[in-house]
């Protein structure tokens, strides 16, 4: 990093934390001028919304410009059948055909290994891919002339938890090109493969993780744990490289999903409309961020969850960034809910999207901010301003556009995207045939299967304007 980018960065922070103190002290103002009339309750709501996003805009502020991405994305639900890999296989293609300029990596963190097969298919001999390299049939890496290792996250993962990864390895070596695979394929989307044997590491890598004296590392279970997160920077390091990551995800909450977690900074939470409920939103929220502990035995063994090691360890959690919620095949013309004996009543689905919406506003350091849009120029004037100044416009001004929702439909509005059961069945036919979304030859049906691809990808180009 030169002297001068470095210099820079220091000083853009140490403006950012004299605004900070100034922001302060013209709160504490406000409120003790708002107790005189009677409205300081009010106003301290008020005012403690405001500080969350100017503190949260800091910090994201300051981590964006240290860390070299364009964005980390952890596809995820603790539910299995969700979409999960239906749709970071469909949001990194399209993410790749709309921004060819820079480079997506597409991290495959499910021990079934899906995600990698949809990517790379079979082999010539119509073996599948996936399996021959995590053998080592195909494409080995071969280390100091001798050691050969598997090109998955599974050896990345092993090892890195045993020896660290060794200054003459380019972590660019663990990645496939899925266009030299399937030339339907954006040429800039790279592939760390997925390795059936990931569940079988994680055991070993928990009791690393644990230890003190099996890992060359003093905080092994920090090292191990932001051990995704340090290759996704690695790779985001390289000069010239805009790098977008999408990373799939298990639904069991085991080492390998906090791993998958704890490298991304936002999260997609794909879910389904006959499978919301009030329970699995509070358990999902207990698991990464420890919000609304169903039990009393909790209390005793709080310093065993992950959020707590997190928390104790210093590792940043991501923050939910959209909820993509399915429509119930059921129920296809209503927005909210099914009629349904079997499955979840409107007025249920509703209530557990107020339940959501009462997390936000209770914890909303957990969820990605909006802004309307980016930083602008300040408007050129016939008077002279210092950089300071322009510099205080443009932080100022993106304050200022941030979104800030105060009621349940703004929340709806801003957090939750609803896609119909009938894109949801296109995605999968996609998937299954290795093909972009609208490049599938589907033989029965056709014009209904292109006219919901169309939909689905209208969807598409939605979440990737959002991130």
């Amino acid at each position: 990093m030169e002297t001068t980018d470095m210099n820079s960065r220091i000083s853009t922070l140490t403006i950012d934390l004299d605004r900070i103190n100034d922001f302060r002290k013209s709160q504490t103002s406000l409120l003790s001028a708002a107790s005189d009339d009677g409205s300081s309750q009010t106003t301290e709501r008020l005012l403690m919304r405001q500080n969350t996003c100017h503190m949260n805009n800091i910090n994201n502020y300051y981590y964006s410009k240290k860390m070299p991405l364009e964005g980390s994305y952890a596809i995820w639900n603790n539910r299995g059948g969700s979409g999960k890999t239906n749709l970071t296989y469909h949001l990194a293609i399209k993410y790749a055909y709309k921004n060819p300029d820079k480079t997506v990596l597409v991290v495959d963190m499910c021990p079934q290994a899906d995600l990698s097969h949809a990517f790379l298919g079979d082999d010539e001999e119509g073996h599948d891919y996936v399996s021959q390299i995590g053998s080592l049939k195909k494409n080995p890496m071969i280390l100091d002339g001798q050691q050969l290792i598997p090109r998955t996250i599974s050896g990345y993962l092993d090892l890195y938890t045993s020896v660290g990864l060794p200054n003459n390895v380019d972590p660019r070596t663990f990645l496939f090109n899925v266009s030299k695979f399937n030339n339907q394929l954006p040429r800039n989307v790279y592939l760390l493969c997925g390795d059936t044997s990931l569940e079988l590491l994680g055991k070993a890598m928990d009791l690393k993780r644990s230890s003190t004296t099996i890992t060359p590392y003093t905080n092994a279970w920090r090292t191990i744990t932001q051990s995704l997160r340090v290759f996704v920077h690695k790779i985001g390091e390289r000069r010239g490289i805009k790098l977008m990551t999408f990373i799939d995800t298990n639904s069991s909450f085991n080492i390998a999903t906090e791993i998958a977690l704890t490298a991304a900074d936002r999260i997609i939470l794909p879910v389904s409309e006959d499978h919301l409920h009030r329970n699995g939103f509070e358990y999902l929220f207990s698991l990464l961020y420890g919000f609304s502990q169903p039990s009393s035995i909790y209390s005793y063994y709080r310093h065993y969850s992950f959020y707590y090691r997190a928390d104790e360890n210093g590792v940043k959690l991501p923050k939910i960034h959209l909820i993509l919620c399915k429509a119930s095949p059921i129920n296809k013309e209503s927005k909210l809910g099914i009629s349904s004996n079997s499955l979840p009543k409107a007025e249920e689905i509703e209530n557990c999207w107020h339940f959501v919406y009462d997390i936000y506003t209770k914890h909303r350091d957990a969820f990605e901010i909006h802004s309307n849009e980016k930083i602008s120029p300040r408007p050129s004037s016939s008077s002279s301003s210092t950089n300071d100044q322009h510099s205080s416009y443009s932080f100022n001004n993106h304050i200022n556009n941030l979104i800030q929702i105060e009621t349940f439909e703004e929340f709806m509005r801003q957090y939750v995207m609803h896609i119909s059961n009938e894109t949801n069945v296109v995605s999968r036919i996609a998937v299954k045939s290795h093909s972009p979304l609208l490049a599938v030859k589907h033989p029965h049906h056709s014009h209904e299967y292109q006219s919901n691809a169309q939909t689905f990808d209208k969807t598409l180009n939605d979440i990737v304007e959002r991130i």
